[in-house]
């Protein structure tokens, strides 16, 4: 295509690219949209937990100064789940109703000049961004030249997309190496995560102090422990030593029993049976004769009576007497058997 002429009139429908931006404009543009901050929304309503918890924390951190926040923390949310049902109403209520204030403000803010200026700032500000790019530029460039019209041609040396495609090849290599020289440089950076706060320190200490009561508590209760369990260990020793000797002392001290032993024993219970037999029958017979001395004297004194209660068939008390003497009665043998089986008994036990 020939070269145009000055002052030909040919020049004035001859149309030129528009000139393409540098990357420091593009920089400046994407900072420029990143910077962009929306108008302050309305607060969220708090949950009934955390209003709870909110009214709750001064009194429950008063009764327990020394714990910890999450103990605190698991005290209300202990005394939350036990609450009963009424009382948890009244926080979902007051919930509810701040919900739907902030719901309508919510609305309004999104309604609000301040909030639409912001989001046509921001969707402008994308659209430079885009267009400030490479491919933007080409795209906007090519969009132009397709719409018609004469444009000259560019000389090859003065081609604006080989000089900035090089410029920015060469920007990013420049970048690269510092990037990889910082990398592999003997400077260490600094971990903030080892870096500690002051008020940081002070709760660690104040925790590490409340640590160590709690265990020298625990140690207390541990040494107090294991005396009660010495007393009890040293009592239950002593009564095992004493009757352990008390045992001792009884299997030294049995008896011991042989046959001449157990003969002698035999006639000695024997004679003492047999004493206590007669014994009893002479209580026997002297009671026996006291009753009949008083039925003599009854019958004498009210013969009537006498017969009345006991009768014509029984005999007078001195034909029972004489009765009595005529045919002695025998004595029984059976107390006497009964004590030998029981001699025997005790014997074989012992043995």
């Amino acid at each position: 295509m020939p070269k145009a002429i000055a002052g030909s009139p040919v020049i004035a429908m001859f149309r030129h690219p528009p000139p393409r931006p540098s990357s420091q404009a593009c920089h400046f543009s994407l900072n420029d949209s990143n910077s962009l901050k929306p108008p302050k929304p309305p607060d969220r309503p708090l949950v009934p937990y955390m209003r709870f918890s909110r009214k709750m924390w001064a009194k429950v951190r008063a009764e327990n100064p020394d714990s910890q926040l999450w103990d605190i923390g698991k005290v209300i949310g202990q005394m939350w789940r036990d609450a009963p049902e009424s009382e948890k109403a009244i926080y979902h209520q007051e919930y509810d109703i701040e919900r739907q204030e902030y719901e309508k403000a919510l609305k309004a803010y999104h309604n609000s000049a301040a909030y639409q200026q912001y989001l046509s700032a921001k969707n402008r500000a994308k659209v430079i961004d885009k267009s400030n790019t490479v491919g933007g530029v080409i795209a906007a460039s090519r969009g132009r030249l397709d719409t018609g019209g004469v444009v000259i041609q560019p000389v090859e040396d003065e081609e604006l997309s080989d000089l900035s495609s090089r410029r920015i090849a060469a920007v990013r290599f420049d970048r690269n190496h510092r990037l990889i020289a910082d990398l592999f440089s003997g400077n260490v950076v600094t971990d903030t995560r080892t870096v500690l706060a002051q008020n940081r320190i002070e709760m660690l200490k104040k925790q590490a102090t409340s640590l160590a009561l709690h265990q020298s508590k625990l140690e207390e209760e541990l040494k107090k422990l294991s005396e009660i369990f010495q007393t009890k260990k040293r009592s239950m020793e002593i009564a095992s030593e004493e009757f352990a000797a008390k045992l001792k002392k009884v299997c030294e001290e049995k008896p011991q029993l042989d046959e001449a032993k157990y003969a002698s024993m035999v006639d000695d219970w024997s004679e003492k049976l047999l004493n206590a037999y007669e014994d009893y029958k002479t209580k026997q017979e002297a009671l026996r004769a006291k009753q009949m001395v008083e039925r003599e004297q009854l019958a004498e004194e009210t013969p009537i009576l006498y017969r009345l209660t006991v009768g014509d068939s029984s005999p007078s008390p001195k034909n029972k007497i004489a009765d009595e003497v005529q045919s002695p009665k025998v004595i029984s043998t059976e107390p006497q058997q009964q004590l030998s089986s029981k001699i025997n008994a005790e014997y074989v036990c012992k043995r």
